[in-house]
């Protein structure tokens, strides 16, 4: 995964929130949440590749 995306996300909702009040922060809250959201969920992990032992059958 992406940890830089994840990171520069955050960064930025959080530089967002604190620059507004209200119902607009509060929809950057929501944003921010569906966006990590979307972000860990649609991570898939490449499969793991089984190496063979020196020797083994």
């Amino acid at each position: 995964m992406k940890h830089w995306l994840i990171i520069l996300s955050c960064a930025v909702f959080v530089i967002a929130s604190m620059l507004t009040s209200g119902l607009i922060r509060a929809l950057i809250d929501l944003g921010a949440f569906a966006c990590l959201l979307w972000l860990v969920l649609g991570y898939k992990p490449a499969p793991v590749k089984q190496s063979k032992l020196v020797g083994g059958k």
